[in-house]
Parts: C-alpha cells; structure tokens; sequence
C-alpha cells in the first residue's frame, strides 16, 4: 500500500461513531458489543493509520449522528450519504465504494414499478430508514412496511414469510443466504462516504480525501470489500468501489 506523508496534524485523535444497526459485515462486535472488525472498522482505522492519528469509535445511535457532528462529539462518520442528512453545514468526502438498496422478495418482482400491480404487500424494511424509491407505492397502499431493527431482522421475517420481500443494503445482504425463488430489484447506487463535522479544518479533510483516494488506487478499499464477502458472485451483492 502506498504510505503517506503528513505533517503531524493538530488534531491527534479521530472520534468517530458506530451503532448497533451496523450489522455484518459491516461490524464485528465483541461480547461486551465493541467494534472489531469489519468494512467500517477496518476503512476509518485505515484513514486514522495514514494520518498517524489515534482512532476513538464512540456508540451513538443512527438518528443522533447529524446531531453529535453538529456538536462536535464525532467528528466524521463513514458509512454515510448525503441524501440520509439535512444538514447543509455537514461536510463530505469523495465518494468511497457504493452500496445499493435492493428489494428482495419472493413474488417474482423484477422491477419497482411492479408493485403497482400488487395491494398491501408486506415489505420489511429497517426502524429510521428511510427509501424515496418506495414513497409512492406506500402512499398508493400497493405496499405495507414492516419495520425491523436491522436487515438481519427482516430476513428472519422473510424467511418465516411474515412478509412477502425485504429491503437490505447490498453488502449486508451478502450474508443472507439466497434462494432460487427469490427475486433482487436495485433500488438505487448509495454512494458511500464519509461525512464531517461543520468545524473540521478543511485541510484535515483535504488530507483524508487524499488518503482516501489513495487507498482506493492501491486497492486496499477493495480489499476490504473482498475481505468480507461472504457469498461470492452472490446475486444479493451489488457492490463496486469508485473509482476516481
């Protein structure tokens, strides 16, 4: 991997922020619940490497992660998208690798405009998410969500046809075991990057966006990736990095 050098940065420590909705393969925890391992894990403690800056991961739940930027209790959170903040303060890296929503569902549904054709169908989706791709279909009652505290939540749902398809990030559903009935749509791209507090100096940006570009020539992003894909050339993955 490529090393970098910066001058030694005013801000030794990093503090970002993990949740308890982080499943795998994104976090790994322990027995008491710390982080471990996993792509979140290993992609900030890469950036914190580089800049030779100390890494403090702090638990906030999802919906408190604008907020605690704002205040400056974390100053960036890595698996975020521009369209999941209001905040127009907030500021953003280049983008890192994407990871789209799919729906996966057993009617065989191919594409978002079949669910027109259908009336309160079950989907489950994840407790504070929230997908633009389905309003409609919600408002028109062609589908019924049925929220879950994370996507492994749903597909146990699912597979004890409590509902009739699911939503889930590509990566996270990597782990699910697929089935010859089950039929995937991608509901979108879900770039992913890192997001900064408002009072982040924006050379310690500019410095992480380096980083960050730097470990996706090398590769070392991809590597991650690879690292915890557990199903490969599953169809339930729809994952790329981006390249620049």
């Amino acid at each position: 991997m490529l090393i970098l050098s910066f001058p030694l940065a005013s801000q030794q420590m990093l503090h970002t922020s993990y949740y308890r909705q982080n499943v795998a393969p994104q976090l790994f925890f322990d027995d008491k619940g710390r982080p471990t391992s996993g792509i979140l894990f290993d992609i900030t403690h890469a950036i914190a490497s580089q800049l030779d800056m100390k890494l403090e991961m702090i638990p906030i739940p999802r919906k408190r992660i604008q907020q605690s930027l704002i205040k400056n209790i974390i100053d960036m959170q890595c698996a975020a998208n521009p369209k999941w903040y209001k905040s127009k303060a907030l500021q953003w890296s280049s983008v890192i690798y994407n990871n789209p929503d799919i729906l996966i569902n057993r009617q065989g549904i191919t594409t978002l405009s079949d669910l027109s054709a259908h009336k309160s169908l079950r989907i489950g989706t994840v407790l504070g998410y929230i997908y633009p791709e389905l309003t409609t279909y919600i408002n028109n009652k062609n589908i019924l969500l049925v929220t879950s505290m994370t996507p492994a939540d749903s597909y146990k749902q699912y597979r004890k046809n409590s509902v009739s398809g699911f939503v889930s990030a590509s990566i996270e559903a990597s782990y699910f075991f697929k089935k010859m009935e089950d039929s995937v749509i991608q509901m979108n791209n879900n770039d992913i990057h890192c997001v900064f507090s408002p009072s982040m100096r924006k050379k310690t940006i500019k410095n992480i966006n380096t980083v960050i570009d730097s470990l996706k020539a090398s590769g070392e992003i991809e590597t991650i990736l690879a690292k915890y894909s557990r199903v490969p050339d599953a169809n339930f993955r729809m994952t790329d990095v981006i390249a620049e």
